[in-house]
């Protein structure tokens, strides 16, 4: 099978099992009679268990193969799933840290594996327009099986969500072991190959954290992460008090806005591939969160939200897309790297959620989007201030 094809028909497959429980996961614990300090509990051990096993998990993948990686992961991912059936908090927990360990070996590994497997066949492809055409073909699958799952799958029975997601996780891993190429002819787990992601971990930090330019990247990245952290939790609450209704179609006008922006990255992708345009994407998307603040109109609200989405689309796209071409050095510890800068972005996520929370008791939610939206405001405004700075000497 094309390695190409393989990578869309395997994110759609794992698109397909994450949206069958995505959109109805907080509800589904709930009405389990679990706590909402329960539930914040288990989303906050999720972040933490992240940002623990990002890195190793990228290290271990860069020596035991993407094949073998994504074949764990997929064993955790049910395992955590068959947990949550259980009406258990010390298995709720055990759960979450499953969950993110699965999402930890494979949160990039198929990417990198794409890359490399092209590389090493000296085979061509434009990863700008196959990750802008993976995305629109994952937010259309989200937008469809979400919608199903909540309006129908979840009314008639609760847990069917979480059974049909275990049963395409556990297709998702016969079609790997299937069909997914391996880089190298034997990639067994062994003492020794996990020793040696020791060495990987300490090669990739110093190809990263020691060099100016990559900390620099690094921070310039998670700046999306902290503009929608706001409006990708709680955006069901702010809906809600306007109109209770509309939330349904807010979800599907969430897939689809990301589809167009899937679309546009693609068709736009050469014009877009200068870091200075995710200045400018990072700048439109604050003055469509402050007119959303501000502008009581649900409809007004609902197209300026959905415009958001386009925007932190092609950030996303953006951001996946330049992490291969200017963070990784060398095709070898390009997994490490890239769980380098996850593992970043967790721990930066985890903290400010934890803030978020506070401030959202405190001062209201649109209160807390106008701090988020400050801070980034001022880290953008610091970079290009820098960057005039250089220009000038030079």
């Amino acid at each position: 099978m094309n390695n190409t094809k393989f990578y869309y028909l395997y994110s759609i497959l794992s698109t397909t099992a994450l949206s069958f429980f995505n959109p109805i996961l907080y509800i589904y614990l709930l009405s389990k009679d679990f706590s909402f300090a329960e539930v914040g509990l288990y989303l906050s051990i999720f972040w933490l268990a992240s940002f623990m096993t990002e890195l190793p998990c990228g290290a271990i993948t860069d020596n035991i193969g993407a094949k073998n990686s994504i074949l764990i992961s997929m064993i955790f991912r049910v395992v955590g799933l068959i947990l949550l059936l259980s009406n258990s908090l010390i298995l709720l927990y055990i759960s979450a840290i499953l969950s993110a360990i699965a999402e930890s070996f494979q949160s990039g590994t198929l990417t990198s594996w794409l890359v490399n497997v092209n590389n090493k066949n000296n085979e061509e492809i434009d990863i700008d327009k196959v990750f802008s055409r993976n995305s629109l073909y994952a937010l259309f699958f989200s937008a469809v099986i979400g919608f199903i799952s909540a309006k129908y799958v979840y009314v008639y029975f609760k847990s069917l969500s979480i059974i049909l997601s275990m049963t395409v996780f556990i297709i998702s891993f016969l079609f790997t072991y299937l069909f997914m190429q391996k880089l190298e002819q034997t990639q067994k787990i062994s003492i020794e190959n996990l020793k040696g992601s020791i060495v990987t971990v300490k090669n990739s930090l110093k190809e990263t954290l020691y060099v100016k330019s990559s900390v620099f990247l690094m921070i310039l990245f998670v700046i999306p992460s902290i503009l929608d952290l706001g409006p990708s939790n709680q955006w069901q609450a702010v809906f809600e008090k306007l109109d209770a209704d509309i939330i349904g179609y807010v979800w599907v006008g969430i897939s689809v806005s990301g589809m167009l922006g899937s679309v546009i990255y693609e068709k736009l992708s050469n014009k877009l591939s200068k870091l200075r345009i995710l200045y400018f994407f990072v700048i439109v998307n604050l003055g469509m969160l402050l007119m959303f603040i501000f502008i009581q109109n649900v409809y007004a609200k609902f197209i300026l939200f959905m415009l958001f989405i386009v925007f932190f689309t092609l950030m996303s796209i953006q951001v996946n897309v330049f992490m291969h071409k200017y963070l990784v050095k060398s095709d070898e510890n390009r997994t490490t790297t890239v769980s380098i800068f996850y593992t970043f972005e967790s721990i930066i996520v985890a903290i400010l959620l934890s803030v978020n929370g506070v401030l959202t008791d405190r001062v209201g939610i649109e209160n807390t989007w106008l701090a988020f939206m400050i801070l980034v405001g001022v880290i953008i405004l610091s970079f290009m201030l820098v960057k005039l700075k250089k220009r000038r000497i030079k």
